[in-house]
């Protein structure tokens, strides 16, 4: 029932995104506060941006792993034969913060367009777009998921294997997960308004990525360690690095002030889109 009918929702999402809409509520039946019908649009949205990010496309989600071992091949090159950081098993060392760092990065950058780009759902009555973020945030974690199967293969490779600390993987991904959703809901509520909003974020991705221990290790020095403390994305790249690669338990208290920290982000985001909600549907 509700899988046939994604299936074929889903085929007829090659009239593109806009199309696309009206038939996803109308077959599901979609009402206003049925938390059953929200989930099942949540899974159609999910499916549909998985399936339209590799439309046409001939190795389809196989991108989903070149894309990321191509940047570590680079990373790889650069800091073990160019400018050596001397960091034992390099390549196992910076896939496993690169993964993380890519679901965050390319979450928010389309976060941007969420509204924007899904004009006709958005504008449907008893639609609620922050479902929009949470299905962009969720398709995006499945290409993040495809791609440890070969983290996990790399770690083997350099000696490096998995604990019991790798059991918090699923306590972090839920904790970067509310810092995405929070922070794509600011970002995609005030570009409704300021389309700047999606350059100035793309720019703060790319400074950000510099100010983040992806490729390099965190130093010990104390005024980066208060910078280091106050970048949540930072927190949780160590925190992954710490659970798969030193198979040890992150620290506590930089983890627990992360988790409130994106927790607060989380509850601001909300807050934003209910503050323009109004202004957001009539200026969309």
């Amino acid at each position: 029932m509700i899988s046939g009918a994604t299936t074929s929702l889903l085929t007829g999402a090659r009239r593109g995104q806009q199309d696309f809409a009206g038939p996803v509520l109308m077959e599901l039946g979609y009402r206003p506060r049925s938390l059953r019908h929200s989930f099942d649009l949540i899974r159609v949205l999910v499916r549909r941006d998985f399936t339209l990010s590799y439309r046409r496309s001939v190795l389809g989600v196989v991108w989903s792993l070149l894309l990321p071992l191509a940047q570590l091949l680079v990373l790889a090159l650069v800091f073990q034969m160019v400018v050596p950081l001397k960091i034992e098993a390099y390549p196992a060392f910076v896939f496993g913060g690169l993964l993380p760092w890519a679901w965050f990065s390319t979450c928010l950058s389309t976060a941007c367009s969420a509204f924007t780009g899904n004009r006709d759902l958005v504008l449907r009555p008893h639609f609620s777009p922050p479902i929009l973020l949470i299905s962009n945030t969720l398709s995006h974690l499945i290409t993040y998921l495809a791609a440890v199967p070969v983290l996990l293969g790399v770690l083997s490779w350099y000696g490096r294997p998995l604990t019991a600390a790798a059991l918090l993987f699923p306590l972090l991904t839920l904790i970067q997960g509310a810092l995405i959703v929070g922070l794509g809901l600011i970002a995609a509520t005030l570009n409704v308004f300021y389309r700047d909003v999606q350059y100035l974020v793309s720019v703060g991705l790319m400074l950000l990525f510099y100010l983040t221990p992806v490729f390099y290790a965190p130093p010990a020095v104390p005024a980066y360690q208060l910078l280091y403390a106050l970048n949540p994305i930072a927190v949780l790249v160590v925190g992954y690095r710490a659970i798969l690669f030193d198979g040890v338990l992150p620290d506590g208290f930089p983890l627990l002030l992360t988790s409130l920290m994106c927790a607060a982000i989380g509850a601001a985001g909300w807050l934003v889109y209910r503050r323009c909600e109004h202004d957001l549907f009539d200026t969309i």
